[in-house]
């Protein structure tokens, strides 16, 4: 799998996470989503420094 496939399905993921979390914003587990889903988001540029300085 290339890199932008991977980069698309991770923020798929975060993406979808962060809608379940919104959906559910009154309950702490749904703010954690949400958080976690921003996570996930800030992980597709940690992956793509990565990429260009690290090494893939």
């Amino acid at each position: 799998m290339d890199e932008l496939n991977v980069m698309i399905s991770i923020l798929l993921v975060a993406f979808l996470t962060m809608t379940v979390g919104f959906a559910a914003r009154e309950r702490n587990w749904g703010v954690a989503l949400i958080g976690l889903g921003i996570v996930g988001v800030f992980s597709v540029l940690g992956y793509k420094m990565y990429i260009t300085f690290g090494g893939a």
